[in-house]
């Protein structure tokens, strides 16, 4: 699914946009009816913070979730492309739906996912799996690329309740960088490196922007679950992880811990 430039772009820039991926209609229709059925199913949880929709009650949130996104979750072309960029050995350690309604002020601020992770070494790659048409004008995700090769970026408080981060990458920092914006088709997706800066305008669009994020990390680095970040505010001490591909490479990594029965 990745060509050899499609690789060497996600090296140099931190992202990349295949273009032979593409989510067939029919499973795209069952994702959507999932992704109904999970806002219907938790109603006390905000639409931008559903947390491992993929498993069914599973920790840190509770999240009732849904079969179809396991299945995209395993799915082999998925698989392929990860495996292209972080090595054959991969784990699956989160998912996390993101819907952001139409008409509604919720942000993602400027930041580096890997200031927020207990994941050592640094080497994540996000899945960004488009549900809805995602554009500039309903809140696409923008990045400043080749981002990812500094792992240093400052972060401050900011503890406005229109974001969904509260520790951001200041404005004055990313005067002069390039930004580019990830718009998407429905069934598209886009590939990112744990260290890229990236964020998301508010949707003030009359149109939903939904879409569900995979995050994989190579079976040689290690989640830390004891680990204390001065960025996060979350539980990763219950997070259920899985093998998905090949070995596991890493003793930190506990793969019963937080595993339910559906």
């Amino acid at each position: 699914m990745l060509t050899a430039d499609e690789i060497a772009r996600y090296e140099e820039d931190g992202y990349v946009i295949p273009q032979a991926f593409r989510v067939d209609p029919e499973t795209l229709a069952a994702l959507r009816e999932a992704l109904d059925a999970v806002l219907a199913g938790n109603p006390d949880i905000m639409p931008d913070r559903m947390i491992n929709p993929h498993l069914h009650g599973g920790p840190p949130y509770g999240v009732k979730g849904h079969a179809a996104f396991d299945a995209i979750a395993r799915d082999s072309a998925v698989l392929d492309m990860v495996a292209a960029v972080i090595g054959p050995d991969v784990i699956l350690w989160l998912s996390h739906l993101f819907c952001k309604l139409p008409d509604t002020p919720r942000a993602v601020p400027w930041h580096q996912d890997g200031q927020y992770w207990p994941i050592r070494p640094w080497a994540t790659c996000t899945v960004w799996l488009a549900l809805d048409k995602v554009d500039r004008e309903n809140g696409a995700m923008r990045v400043v690329p080749g981002s990812h090769r500094r792992r240093d970026w400052a972060h401050h408080a900011d503890a406005s309740p229109d974001l969904t981060l509260n520790q951001v990458i200041g404005d004055d920092q990313l005067a002069e960088q390039d930004t580019r914006y990830i718009e998407l088709e429905p069934g598209q997706a886009s590939l990112h490196d744990v260290g890229i800066v990236h964020g998301s305008a508010a949707n003030r669009s009359g149109r939903r922007r939904a879409g569900l994020a995979l995050r994989y990390m190579p079976a040689t680095s290690g989640l830390h679950r004891d680990d204390v970040l001065p960025l996060a505010k979350f539980d990763w001490t219950t997070l259920p992880i899985e093998l998905v591909r090949g070995e596991n490479r890493n003793a930190v990594n506990n793969f019963a811990v937080g595993h339910t029965k559906n």
